[in-house]
């Protein structure tokens, strides 16, 4: 998947490529997840205003990846209990029947 930014995109060009693709060591139980973004100040000026417009949002999109990482860890911990507890009442209405 590929994005880029709207929001200030008259000051700073976000390109975020993300790709998802399943593991080489278990393809059938694990996925991949590889994240990168291209950040390109667009205001002209002085390179080192630039360069400190580039350097902030750089660590910005590193804090907000880590959040959105730990978020959908949190999504699919919560699905594999959720489905673990299905498996297991479909478990025991089979064995009631």
């Amino acid at each position: 998947m590929c994005s880029m930014n709207m929001t200030w995109s008259d000051l700073l060009s976000v390109r975020e490529t993300v790709v998802y693709q399943p593991s080489a060591s278990a393809p059938n139980s694990r996925t991949m997840f590889q994240q990168q973004a291209k950040i390109t100040a667009l205001c002209g000026g002085w390179q080192k205003i630039k360069n400190s417009i580039e350097q902030f949002t750089v660590e910005r999109f590193q804090q907000n990846a880590a959040k959105g990482r730990e978020g959908f860890e949190m999504v699919l911990e919560t699905s594999r209990k959720v489905f673990a507890h299905e498996r297991e009442m479909r478990k025991l209405q089979g064995a009631r029947i």
